[in-house]
């Protein structure tokens, strides 16, 4: 009827979108022949320059153009050393205008491997590059988005750059654990600081994953860190049974928590290596696994036998 706006079907909408796709593509084929057709290791064309990063701000996974600019900045490290007092300052600039790049980039795919390594890369090539700056950039990103393992990799590469002490860092991975324990970026970033070599470290991760595991019991990050705490040989014996009794308390609440079971056989391992009775609790833990987490049946049956063989020698 007049007046009415027209709703397209499906199929028409499917054609629209299809024919959008195929001219963003011929573009991109276009865009990227004129600039390998430019390009080579003595020179560089500037439009292909430009044209390069219009295509990076719409898709920043390409990697052969990040190289292609990484070949462009090496050319104008070159000149620069010709000239060392004029031609620094345009360097410098030049270097500016690739770290504004990946932040566009950034802003379109905050997880772009591509735009990552290339702003690090131009940071270790930059003149007098602010690592302060880069740094602070990264408290920005990851209180917008803390599970950026991208940003995290890059804030580890930071800290021996501006001299953060690792008292400093593990207290900032503590911060963003207490704000979201379901944070593994933040678990894994911890574990590369943190060296368990006395008992006030190994004592303070325990009580700090087992706040995060009694608050959660199903979020797996605090788990895997359990785990990763529990590998040490600076845990004692003393220490996991606290733990074990904990968990007991913790399965009366949760009692299909099949993380919780599983934390429980690392422990009664380690605790019971030399009883007669460790294979028959290892069986009943297995079982428990089998009817909680039926996806991974043949794993836990393979441990059941595992388990029969070695009552057998013990006996």
């Amino acid at each position: 009827m007049h007046g009415r706006i027209k709703v397209r079907t499906s199929e028409e909408q499917k054609l629209q979108k299809h024919k959008e796709q195929q001219k963003k593509l011929a573009a991109y084929r276009m865009g990227m022949k004129q600039i390998l057709s430019t390009r080579n290791k003595d020179t560089y064309d500037q439009s292909s320059l430009v044209l390069s990063a219009q295509l990076l701000v719409v898709n920043p996974d390409i990697y052969t153009l990040w190289n292609y600019r990484k070949e462009v900045t090496l050319m104008e490290i070159k000149e620069s050393q010709n000239n060392e007092i004029d031609d620094e300052e345009k360097l410098i600039n030049f270097c500016e205008n690739e770290l504004r790049l990946t932040e566009q980039c950034l802003l379109s795919n905050p997880k772009s491997y591509g735009s990552w390594h290339h702003r690090y890369w131009i940071l270790n090539h930059h003149p007098k590059p602010n690592w302060q700056h880069e740094f602070d950039l990264c408290n920005k990103y990851l209180a917008v988005d803390d599970r950026n393992f991208h940003c995290w990799d890059f804030r580890r590469s930071l800290v021996n750059k501006i001299g953060i002490s690792l008292a400093n860092e593990i207290a900032f991975s503590t911060e963003r654990i207490n704000i979201n324990f379901s944070n593994y970026s933040s678990w894994h970033y911890r574990s590369t600081l943190q060296i368990l070599t006395n008992q006030e470290n190994v004592a303070n991760e325990l009580k700090l994953v087992q706040n995060a595991i009694f608050t959660d019991p199903i979020d797996t990050s605090a788990w895997f860190y359990l785990r990763w705490v529990l590998s040490n040989e600076n845990v004692n014996k003393d220490q996991k049974q606290e733990l074990l009794d904990a968990l007991e308390q913790l399965e009366e609440l949760e009692p299909d928590c099949k993380w919780l079971i599983m934390a429980k056989c690392w422990l009664t391992g380690s605790l019971t290596l030399s009883d007669q009775c460790s294979p028959d609790k290892y069986g009943q833990y297995y079982k428990q696994l089998i009817k909680l987490d039926p996806l991974r049946k043949g794993h836990y049956e393979d441990c059941l036998a595992l388990l029969s063989c070695e009552k057998i020698e013990l006996n």
